[in-house]
C-alpha cells in the first residue's frame, strides 16, 4: 500500500501472439484467471488494445497486438448485465378481477423472462406494477403464452384456483382462441382445416410437421415426441399475391400456426424463421384477436378481445392500396373482382338452426311478458249488452240445455228425468244404510243378512253332495276321516315326549332290516381312485 492509503494498481503488457483469438480468451490463457474475471476487466475499462479502451469481449486480436491490463487486486469486477434490447413500455390491461388478468402484449416483447438476463419480459413488467401500487405479495401464475414477435391478448391467473381450472381448460381445449394472420400467396379455398404431427428438433429448436415412418412391425408410426396440431381457418380477404385469414386453434402447440401454413406453401408475411423477410412487416403477420371461456371460479362466459396493431394496419393498407393501383391499371371498376367469402352449406344450416332456436326463445319470452293474476279476486268476466251477444241457435232434442252458474256455496242440482226414464235415486244422508235391491217372485229371493259371528249358513246339499262339515272349536282336535278296509287307518296322536312307533310290514312286504345305533355302526365306504375326465354337474 502506498502512501495516503491508496491502494497500488497492478499493471500487465503483452503482445499477442496468435492472429484471430478472442480479447477475453487471451486474457484467460495469459493471466490464468476466469472467464468471467476477465469479461469483468473488460466491462471496467481496465483493458486496453494498442492504446485504446477495448469494450468488446470478442474482440479479435492480431499477432503483434500490444494489449494491457491495469487492474486493482483488492476490488471485484463483476461482468455488466447487457443493455436491454427492447424497452418494455407501460403494459395495457383489458379486463381484469380478482381470479384473472387479461393484458395486450405488443409484438417483440417476451411472455417470460429467459435464462439470459436484461431481457425484458410482460410478466416482469406486471409484477413490477403490482408491487409499486403496494402489493407486497403479488404472485402471478403462467397459464400460456404467445411467441416472442406475436401480439394480441393474453390471460394470466392470479390465484392457485383460477390457475388449476385455466390449466384443465388448456389441456381439454375447452376455449375459444382466434387469430388473425397475414399469408403470402393466394390460397385456392375459401376454408379449410390442417391437421397433423409438430415435432420440435433438439439442435436448432425449429418446429416442424412429422411425418410416419416404418415401425418396427411393419406398418407406419409417428416420430416419439410429435404432438398432434388442429388449425381451422378461413378467407377474409384477397390482396394480390396475399391472403388475409381468420384462424380458430383446436390445440394450441408452439408455433403451430406459422409452421402449418409454411409447410403448406404459404407463410406468414414478415416470417423470418419459416418464411422470408418483407419490406412490409418487419416480423410475422399474426395477432391473437380473441379469448374466450368459462371463468373457472364463477363459471361466466369471459369473452376479451385485442385491436389490430398498427403495424398491422399499416402492412394492410399498403397492401390494399396495391390492390386498387391493380384494379386501375387493368381497368376494372366497380365491385368486379372484389373477394366475397361464400358460406358453406354446413355453416349454412347451422346459422338457419341457430335463428329457429332464437326465434322460440322470443315466442317463448313473449308468452311469459302476459301479466299474471294475483291470487284472491276473481277472473274478470266479460259483459255483453242486449244487442252484442248473438241468440242462441234452436237446439234439438239430443242437444245439450246451458247450464245455470252456481253459486259458490250452493247444492249441485240433480238431472230430472221424465217417466219414461230411470226415477230419481233418493239421497242418502249420513249414517244411512245402504237400500237393498227388490226382487219380484220370478227373481232370487233376497238373502238374509248375517249378524257379526254368526256362522255363515251351508246351502242345502243332494245325496251326491259332500255333507257340511261341523266346525271346530278353538283348541279341539281335527277329527280324522274313517277308512275302508283298504284304506290306512289313522294314526293315533302322540304325547309329548311318547316315542315315535315304527311301522310294520307284513310277510309278503320287504322285511325290516336290523336298525343302527350309532353312525359309527355304517360300515366305511371303500373309496375309489377317480379316473378320466370328471364328471360334469347338472345345471
Amino acid at each position: 500500500m502506498t502512501e495516503g492509503g491508496a491502494m497500488a494498481r497492478i499493471e500487465r503488457e503483452w503482445q499477442a501472439e496468435h492472429e484471430g483469438s478472442a480479447l477475453a480468451s487471451e486474457l484467460h490463457r495469459i493471466m490464468v484467471i476466469s472467464h468471467r474475471q476477465a469479461k469483468g476487466f473488460i466491462d471496467c475499462h481496465c483493458v486496453t488494445v494498442n492504446g485504446e479502451i477495448s469494450e468488446k469481449h470478442g474482440h479479435r486480436l492480431k499477432a503483434g497486438d500490444t494489449v494491457k491490463v491495469a487492474f486493482d487486486p483488492e476490488q471485484t469486477y463483476e461482468v455488466m448485465p447487457p443493455a436491454r434490447k427492447l424497452q418494455a413500455g407501460p403494459f395495457e390491461t383489458l379486463w381484469e378481477d380478482t381470479h384473472l388478468l387479461f393484458v395486450f402484449k405488443p409484438a417483440g416483447l417476451l411472455t417470460v423472462p429467459t435464462e439470459q438476463a436484461g431481457e425484458a419480459s410482460l410478466a416482469e413488467a406486471i409484477t413490477e406494477s403490482y408491487r409499486r401500487r403496494g402489493f407486497k405479495r403479488f404472485n402471478l401464475y403462467i397459464v400460456h403464452r404467445l411467441d416472442r414477435f406475436t401480439s394480441g391478448v393474453l390471460v394470466f391467473a392470479k390465484t392457485p384456483e383460477a390457475l388449476h381450472g385455466l390449466k384443465k381448460h388448456f389441456e381439454l381445449h375447452r376455449l375459444q382462441r382466434v387469430y388473425f394472420a397475414i399469408l403470402v400467396g393466394e390460397l385456392p379455398e375459401n376454408s379449410g382445416t390442417l391437421a397433423g404431427h409438430l415435432i420440435e428438433h433438439a439442435k436448432s429448436l425449429k418446429m416442424s410437421v412429422a411425418t410416419p415412418r416404418k415401425g418396427p412391425g411393419g406398418g407406419k408410426r409417428m416420430p416419439a415426441g410429435a404432438k398432434e396440431a388442429v388449425t381451422h381457418y378461413r378467407v377474409i380477404e384477397r390482396l394480390p399475391g396475399h391472403t388475409v385469414v381468420e384462424v380458430k386453434l383446436e390445440t394450441g402447440r408452439r408455433n403451430q400456426i406459422r409452421v402449418q401454413f409454411a409447410d403448406r406453401g404459404f407463410p406468414l408475411l414478415g416470417d423470418q424463421v419459416y418464411g422470408v423477410e418483407s419490406p412490409l412487416l418487419d416480423r410475422q403477420a399474426l395477432h391473437a384477436e380473441l379469448l374466450g371461456f368459462k371463468h373457472p371460479v364463477t363459471e361466466e362466459q369471459v369473452t376479451v378481445t385485442a385491436p389490430m396493431p398498427a403495424d398491422m394496419e399499416a402492412a394492410l393498407k399498403a397492401l390494399r392500396n396495391q390492390a386498387r393501383i391493380v384494379r386501375a391499371a387493368t381497368g376494372v371498376k366497380g365491385e368486379e373482382g372484389i373477394f366475397q367469402p361464400t358460406e358453406s352449406r354446413d355453416h349454412k344450416l347451422k346459422r338457419v338452426a341457430r335463428a329457429k332456436r332464437f326465434d322460440t326463445r322470443d315466442e317463448a319470452s313473449a308468452m311469459s311478458t302476459r301479466p299474471r293474476r294475483d291470487e284472491g279476486p276473481d277472473r274478470p268476466r266479460r259483459t255483453f249488452s242486449a244487442g252484442d251477444r248473438p241468440p242462441r241457435s234452436a237446439s234439438g232434442p239430443g242437444d245439450r240445455p246451458a247450464r245455470p252458474r252456481r253459486e259458490e256455496g250452493d247444492a249441485r242440482p240433480r238431472r230430472t228425468f221424465d217417466s219414461a226414464e230411470r226415477p230419481a235415486r233418493p239421497r242418502r244422508e249420513d249414517g244411512d244404510a245402504r237400500p237393498r235391491r227388490t226382487f219380484d217372485s220370478a227373481e232370487r229371493p233376497a238373502r238374509p243378512r248375517r249378524e257379526e259371528g254368526e256362522a255363515r249358513p251351508r246351502s242345502a246339499s243332494g245325496p251326491s253332495d259332500r255333507p257340511a262339515r261341523p266346525r271346530r272349536e278353538e283348541g279341539e282336535a281335527r277329527p280324522r276321516r274313517a277308512g275302508g278296509p283298504g284304506e290306512r287307518p289313522a294314526p293315533s296322536r302322540r304325547n309329548e315326549g311318547d316315542e315315535r312307533p315304527r311301522r310294520t310290514f307284513g310277510t309278503t312286504d320287504h322285511p325290516a332290516g336290523p336298525r343302527r345305533e350309532g353312525a359309527t355302526d355304517r360300515p366305511a365306504r371303500k373309496s375309489v381312485p377317480r379316473t378320466g375326465k370328471p364328471k360334469p354337474r347338472k345345471p
